[in-house]
């Protein structure tokens, strides 16, 4: 290749719009020079990996930089496979950047770091880039691909290359199969009755490769293999040649528990768990599993061929948090339930709260931190390793070494508490935290050199949080209570003795929603916390916000304390917990308040939606429209204001309030039933495989019962023998659609679990039967007939002469408001994995005596809500609110827009839309013609509006993406090309901001 033919790296990058007014571009070598701690130490950790540079994507809100992508300047270099190939294996080992960019001469290899390692037979990695940019002959349209643009504005990701990046594939969620798979095999063959011991043990062996493999530049690690082993067999001093026989290794494991060690915590066996390893446990299974030799063990699905598992998996980079998530899947039983108390949280959830609570840019001298349900000490670990940056920064970033233990110890053992009911999640905390003290000194230091201190008893409190909390072994000066307590509906005794105590003391205390045991530990935590400390906890969304029943909690708790933000993952249900053990995947906020009177000051609600970027794990999505600031009076007194916000804000909450006042359907129900000889009630339930079911069955077929068996039989039949029922026609439940009843069955069955004996009335003519499970239309069928039905249809009968009042309920459901105005108050829709309102959402719908009249800004927001956020809500990144625009989402937009406006200026008008790829740029006149010139391309008017803000600070409007400038006679709105945010209930919501922006300048 010619001189000529040959770019220089900063030429390649320009090439991409990464050049130096790029705001995302910063160069490893040039990292002493940066302000912002998070870069420097982003750019630090960069250098670890050998990039040049750097690509970040930046936030218009509080939240630190992220790197995007790693970029290495290769091209004064020949082309080597096996160096590019190492990079992306320890970048995918990794987890800390998405994608790598690999510059040699005129070309751009593009790695995927989600993307699992391939290699040959000769073991040695060969992976091949995923994408190639020829930056001397590839057109416009390859370069705008991976364009700086797009990784500012985070609109990459919606993109088909940002789709190929899947978190199932990154190291983390690979090696967690192969243990697990691993680990299922190992107990297959030593028997389930061993299943505890050998999760222990495994357990065990990876925290020892934890600190073979975390070794610094100079291949210094905290445990040196060779001089460790020797001691047990001079022979063959590695860890599988500890494991040619038990009692050997039992030595090794002594060892690692002394004092002067791990004080006896995470590597001790019990006396019987001993006898049992020495004479049930086949420790060549063992063995194979430390040399990583996994033909034995892989599955065709999950195999890594021949490779040792351990070449391919290597702990020196893959992060500490992997502990957690491991002990969760090990101590998940064998039907894949998690063990009572045990709670994962994903890592990169937790670094979003440590960033919250605990910014780097603002160090703290002296900052305790509780972690009252810590698990395995995910959180603490977070905790502990921000304190070591702030050391660090308040120490012009010097890397701390041997002098430095005592000091980082000190942090330790004054800052971070925990408490948790397992005793072995106390322990891996404890070994966890020690390994990141070890972790951050450099060079590194042999674990017996440091003398770890023993933290159980003292900092680390095994058992009951509500028994420490009630015997006073909680002190109560904490700056900052975080965790992810427990998500159950059910009080242990100790907690149960601490509501108690709370309702004698305060009366007016509600009962605790749903008797969910997280609001407790949220309510006690403020306890624990010094005047002006802060809460952060992961809560169960439905009892903390939407449920029935939870408002008089939460109001409670904010007329005491300060609630500053929620942020409301409500929306990422299905993919925040992917990967987790537990079949549970529960939607969940994070309640940040602070020890402090209220004061009237707001709230904000931050509602993250599902996109790709938050479903793969890549960043949590956040637009300006989701970001909702609800006053502290709306807060308390307005139970459904967050239902408002989650279906799109704005005016919703007028609609709201003019709904809230009138009567509901289930009251005008109510009174029908006590008065009125209504009744009303549920389907019945057959369920013959049930124990009832099954044994009356058993007891029908017998020729010769015994007289027990007659009487147990009697007393059966009159629970589940339902005459009203046998012989009759029956709707089965899918066959009852929005369309009607397409078909009706005979039901020839006889015994059944709930047959519903005390409201078969409603089987009886005439009744009305409606399904519960909403689609666009709410399922309802009149019947003159007798007809019984299963459960998730309800009926209501009515006597003869009130026939036209039942017809009326059906007249209102078949409303078309109907159904959004259920998702708008329904806080079933919000939490489950259904994601459809059911019986109570329909029976909270308004029914007043005189009918609702809707204007037509009220019936825009209520069609948005049941064409597109209810679909958003259940589909997330494949909902249509994600693709782009065409141009009847413009013009409805504009129109609007301007109507509205009008209102007032009377002389609005919609310019002609200049429409590109990721953003579109609408400009409004006021008047006939506009003062400024209209550009005609994007590029040209991204240009002019750059030029209009520059006299303000903040990023680019890519960064921004949701811009409105205002210039002489012309309003522009510049944002993403998505339908999303050009809907209907857009346009309203950004007319009113408009009105209230032209206030504040006079206009």
């Amino acid at each position: 290749m010619s001189a000529k033919e040959k770019l220089t790296f900063n030429d390649a990058l320009s090439k991409l719009g990464m050049d130096n007014e790029s705001i995302g571009l910063r160069f490893v070598s040039k990292r002493k020079e940066e302000k912002n701690p998070d870069l420097f130490l982003a750019l630090e950790q960069a250098d670890e990996f050998g990039a040049t540079a750097v690509y970040f994507r930046f936030y218009e809100d509080n939240r630190p930089p992220r790197p995007q992508i790693y970029l290495y300047d290769k091209s004064g270099l020949e082309r080597n496979n096996d160096s590019d190939a190492d990079i992306h294996h320890q970048l995918w080992n990794a987890g800390v950047v998405p994608f790598c960019f690999i510059f040699r001469a005129s070309q751009v290899l593009v790695f995927n770091c989600s993307k699992k390692p391939s290699s040959n037979d000769s073991n040695n990695f060969n992976t091949s880039h995923h994408d190639l940019i020829n930056l001397l002959s590839d057109a416009q349209q390859k370069l705008d691909l991976y364009s700086a643009r797009k990784f500012d504005s985070g609109l990459f990701w919606e993109s088909e290359q940002g789709k190929k990046f899947n978190y199932q594939d990154s190291a983390y969620q690979q090696l967690l199969k192969q243990l697990s798979n691993v680990k299922s095999i190992i107990i297959s063959r030593v028997g389930k009755e061993h299943a505890s011991l050998v999760k222990r043990l495994l357990m065990m062996l990876i925290l020892i490769k934890y600190l073979e493999e975390r070794v610094d530049d100079e291949g210094k690690g905290a445990l040196n293999p060779a001089e460790f082993y020797r001691t047990f067999n001079p022979e063959n001093p590695t860890l599988e040649g500890v494991l040619d026989n038990p009692d050997t290794f039992l030595a090794v494991l002594n060892e690692l528990s002394k004092k002067e060690n791990f004080n006896g915590q995470i590597f001790q066996l019990s006396d019987t768990e001993q006898q049992t390893l020495k004479k049930r446990i086949d420790l060549t299974l063992l063995q194979y599993f430390v040399m990583g030799d996994m033909e034995i063990f892989s599955k065709k699905s999950q195999s890594v061929g021949q490779m040792s598992l351990w070449k391919l998996y290597q702990f020196n980079y893959l992060p500490i948090e992997l502990i957690s998530h491991i002990y969760e899947d090990f101590l998940a039983d064998e039907n894949g339930q998690k063990k009572k108390g045990v709670v994962y949280t994903p890592p990169y959830l937790v670094q979003l709260l440590i960033d919250q609570c605990m910014p780097l840019d603002d160090p703290k001298e002296h900052f305790t931190i509780l972690d009252p349900a810590c698990g395995s000490g995910i959180f603490l670990v977070g905790a502990y390793k921000r304190m070591i940056q702030w050391w660090r920064l308040k120490n012009n970033w010097e890397k701390p070494g041997k002098e430095n233990v005592e000091e980082l110890k000190q942090l330790l053992q004054n800052n971070i508490y925990g408490c948790d009911i397992e005793n072995e999640a106390v322990t891996l905390t404890y070994f966890s935290l020690s390994l990141a003290l070890l972790d951050s000194l450099s060079p590194k230091e042999i674990w017996g050199n440091v003398h770890f201190d023993n933290l159980v008893g003292a900092n680390l409190l095994k058992g009951d949080f509500f028994k420490s909390l009630s015997e006073g072994k909680l002190k109560n000066d904490f700056q900052l209570v975080i965790g992810n307590p427990p998500f159950e509906s059910k009080l242990t005794y100790w907690a149960d003795k601490v509501d108690k105590n709370e309702r004698e003391n305060s009366p007016e205390r509600p009962i605790i929603p749903d008797n969910q045991i997280a609001l407790l530990f949220l309510e006690q935590s403020f306890k624990l916390l010094i005047n002006g400390g802060n809460c952060c906890l992961i809560l169960p969304s439905g009892p903390t916000l939407y449920n029935v029943g939870s408002h008089d909690f939460r109001r409670f708790l904010m007329e005491r304390y300060h609630v500053k933000r929620i942020f409301d993952f409500s929306p990422l249900r299905a993919k925040l917990f992917i990967g987790s053990s537990s079949a549970a995947k529960p939607p969940v906020v994070a309640f940040f308040a602070e020890k402090s009177e209220p004061e009237n000051r707001p709230c904000f609600h931050y509602i993250f939606r599902r996109t790709k970027v938050s479903g793969e794990k890549i960043d949590f999505e956040i637009d300006r429209y989701d970001i909702h600031k609800v006053s502290h009076i709306s807060a308390i007194n307005n139970a459904s204001v967050w239902q408002a916000n989650f279906m799109g804000g704005g005016r919703l909450h007028h609609l709201l309030d003019k709904i809230g006042k009138e009567r509901t359907l289930g009251e005008y129900l109510d009174e029908k039933e006590k008065n009125h000889g209504w009744k009303m009630g549920e389907g019945w339930i057959e369920s013959p495989n049930s124990e009832g079911v099954r044994r009356i069955r058993e007891l029908s077929l017998k020729v010769n019962r015994t007289a027990d068996e007659e009487s147990e039989f009697i007393l059966l039949e009159r629970k589940h023998k339902a005459d009203w029922i046998t012989g009759f026609n029956y709707v089965e439940t899918s066959s009852f659609t929005e369309d009607g009843i397409k078909s009706v069955k005979t039901c020839k069955s006889k015994y059944f679990l709930r047959p519903r004996v005390e409201i078969k009335e409603v089987f009886q003519p005439p009744h009305l039967l409606i399904k519960e499970s909403v689609g666009t239309v709410i399922p309802c069928n009149y019947s003159n007939e007798y007809l019984t039905f299963k459960d998730k249809i309800f009926g209501i009968h009515a006597p003869e002469d009130q026939v036209d009042e039942l017809k009326n309920i059906k007249k209102f459901l078949h409303q078309d408001m109907c159904v959004p105005l259920m998702w708008l108050i329904s806080g079933q829709a919000m939490t489950t994995r259904e994601a459809v309102p059911l019986k109570n959402d329909i029976l909270s719908l308004p029914y007043p005596k005189e009918e609702i009249e809707f204007d037509a800004i009220e019936k825009i927001l209520l069609s948005d809500i049941s064409v597109y956020y209810s679909e958003f809500r259940k589909l997330g990144e494949k909902s249509v609110v994600l693709n782009r625009l065409d141009e009847y989402d413009l013009e409805t937009y504009g129109v609007l827009f301007c109507s509205i406006l009008n209102s007032v200026y009377n002389a609005f008008k919609p310019l002609s839309p200049i429409i590109g790829k990721e953003f579109v740029a609408y400009p409004f006149v006021l008047g006939d013609r506009p003062e400024t010139d209209i550009p005609a391309s994007i590029e040209e008017i991204e240009v002019k509006l750059e030029n209009l803000m520059e006299s303000r600070q903040g990023y680019n409007i890519w960064v921004r993406r949701i811009v409105r400038v205002y210039h002489k006679n012309v309003i522009f709105i510049y944002k993403p090309n998505q339908k999303r945010y050009w809907l209907r209930s857009i346009a309203i919501r950004d007319a009113d901001e408009t009105f209230l922006d032209l206030y504040k300048q006079g206009k």
